[in-house]
Order: C-alpha cells, then sequence, then structure tokens
C-alpha cells in the first residue's frame, strides 16, 4: 500500500484502486492505459480531498483518505457533533471539486489552451476531464453509500434525525428500481450491476447501524458468560 500526506492529511492507495486500469483497458492501450490510470487517481484524489479539507474546515480530526477499487473513501470523527447542515456540504464538496476542476480543465481545452500538445497530454487531458465529471455527476446520484445517497440522509435529519437513515434507503431503492432498468435497456448491464452492488452495501451499513444495542451484563455475571460486543462488518 502507498502512503503520503497531502495538505497535511494522511492518503492510502490500495492495490485494488489498479482496478481502475482495466475501465480503461476498453478505450485505450499501451501506455495510454497508464497515462488514463493516472488520470483517474488525480481526479478521484481531488473528489477525496474536496470532503477531507471541508470536514477539517468544520472541525473533524482524525481525517484519512484512502483510494481503493473503484473510488475512493475520506473518513474522520469530531469532538463536537457537526451538524446535520455541514455534514450535507462535506458529503457535496467532493463531487463539487471534481466537476469544477474538470470544467475547468474542459473549458480551457475548448479555449485551445492545450492545441498542439502531444498525444501523451490529449490523453491525460481527455482522461481527468471524463473521470472528474462523470465520477463527480454519477456521485450525486442518491443511492448510499454514494455521496448522493449520504446527502439525502443529511436533508432527511434536518427534519427528522431518527428517520433520516431509513428515509436515505427508501429514496435509494426508489434510485436503483428506476436507474437499474434504464441502464439494462440501454446497454449498461454492468453499471446496473454496480448500482445494485453498491445499493446492498448501504442496506448493509444500515443494518449494521440500526441493529438493537446489546445491554451490558450486570457486573457480578462471570466474564466468560459475557456477549462479546457488536462490531459492523
Amino acid at each position: 500500500m502507498l502512503r503520503f500526506p497531502l495538505f497535511g492529511i494522511p492518503v492510502g492507495v490500495h492495490a485494488t484502486f489498479l482496478f481502475i486500469a482495466l475501465l480503461g483497458a476498453t478505450a485505450y492501450r499501451g501506455v495510454d492505459i497508464a497515462i488514463w490510470t493516472a488520470a483517474a487517481f488525480v481526479s478521484i484524489l481531488l473528489h477525496e480531498m474536496g470532503h477531507a479539507l471541508s470536514a477539517r474546515r468544520f472541525g473533524a480530526r482524525n481525517i484519512n483518505v484512502m483510494l481503493y477499487g473503484l473510488g475512493g473513501v475520506t473518513t474522520y470523527n469530531s469532538v463536537k457533533p457537526i451538524s446535520n447542515g455541514k455534514s450535507f456540504l462535506i458529503s457535496a464538496a467532493g463531487s463539487a471539486t471534481g466537476i469544477l476542476a474538470g470544467g475547468a480543465v474542459l473549458l480551457l481545452g475548448r479555449n485551445g489552451v492545450f492545441v498542439g500538445a502531444s498525444h501523451e497530454v490529449g490523453v491525460f487531458v481527455n482522461s481527468f476531464v471524463f473521470t472528474a465529471l462523470v465520477w463527480g455527476v454519477l456521485n450525486w446520484i442518491p443511492i448510499v453509500p454514494l455521496d448522493g445517497g449520504h446527502m439525502v440522509k443529511h436533508l432527511a435529519g434536518m427534519v427528522n434525525e431518527e428517520k433520516a437513515p431509513l428515509i436515505s434507503q427508501i429514496v435509494t431503492w426508489v434510485t436503483v428500481a428506476v436507474v437499474v432498468p434504464l441502464a439494462i435497456v440501454n446497454g449498461f448491464e454492468f453499471a446496473a450491476i454496480i448500482v445494485v452492488v453498491f445499493a446492498l452495501s448501504g442496506l448493509r451499513e444500515y443494518r449494521s447501524q440500526t441493529k438493537p444495542k446489546r445491554q451490558a451484563p450486570p457486573p457480578d455475571v462471570p466474564a466468560e458468560r459475557r456477549d462479546p460486543p457488536d462490531f459492523p462488518i
């Protein structure tokens, strides 16, 4: 695993992040796949840093960024609870950062900044714009655990904190019921599978969060009879 700090925030890159290269192999060959992977790395890292820096701005600590699989995750905690409004902004900041960066590079390209650039630069620019914009927009789809799903949960939490996780799950599965058939009809079967996998992951997260907590046994119960603590898996 590769580790390095960025703006004082620890960043880890798991070996599974190289799976992103498989997507590049559908459109590129040879060294262009490596360029695609590098561009995807930069755009996804920007996305996660959008989360991380906004979280730090709102008082979060112990912030960590991890890139793996086909994306990444930012984790943090705080001394005081972060409001739903600020949490909504943290969730939205990742895609916003990527979309702004991708849009800026696209605008530069349309104004001739990259005219005459080498083939390799062209591949990097096109790959960066594509991953920054597409990854950013897709992450706003209201499916937990995507950013859009968490944004729905935080919005619902402003009205009813207790029912917010359930509301976000309802919105998630309504979205799945709409998106999956559309993806299949248009020939994007792989995308449909990914959407379902994400939704099932979010359902697992929801079930672990809402699982009833076991009460601690009385002090006089022998240690060997005490139930082990529950940990989300």
